[in-house]
């Protein structure tokens, strides 16, 4: 079975998080959107909540499994980090859906059943992380605590490289 411990998952976070070390987490309760239209954010929210039980919009951590697009949320390269759920855990993604924030900005004034038509054609569902690792798309994360490790500790320097020699006689 595919999960977080075996597929890395990763995040870009703020300045404020250390990345000298791994931290234990919790995520945020009330996540207001940085990017997102807040209408936008608000009727995704109530329409997660509806269709999965779970306001994934502001109650869930944003994943991928690729690094570039984890960047792009960090403050520097050293703030993208592995995520692992330390509690039981949900997820939410779309085969259909990089991340998110391109369709809240193109639908910032569209109205409120427009945006819940759109979200209806997306296909989310709970289940086949190893498909969502391999796509590449926005992971929505529901847990009581995770460990967040900061990527210079997952991953080694270039430097690091394994080299072969050849010795003959």
């Amino acid at each position: 079975m595919d999960t977080f411990e075996n597929l890395s998952f990763f995040r870009g976070v703020s300045a404020k998080y250390a990345v000298d070390r791994p931290q234990i987490l919790t995520p945020r309760a009330d996540r207001r959107p940085k990017d997102s239209p807040k209408a936008f954010h608000k009727i995704a929210d109530q329409w997660f909540e509806r269709n999965f039980g779970i306001p994934y919009r502001s109650k869930g951590l944003f994943l991928t499994s690729q690094l570039v697009s984890a960047s792009t949320y960090a403050a520097t390269v050293d703030h993208v980090m592995r995520i692992i759920p330390l509690s039981d855990y949900r997820y939410c993604w779309s085969p259909k859906v990089k991340d998110l924030i391109f369709s809240a900005q193109r639908l910032a004034t569209s109205s409120p059943q427009e945006i819940e038509n759109h979200l209806d054609s997306l296909s989310y569902s709970e289940t086949d992380l190893q498909a969502a690792y391999d796509m590449g798309n926005e992971v929505m994360l529901y847990c009581e605590n995770y460990i967040a490790i900061p990527i210079s500790l997952v991953t080694p320097p270039p430097e690091a490289k394994p080299q072969s020699i050849i010795i003959t006689k």
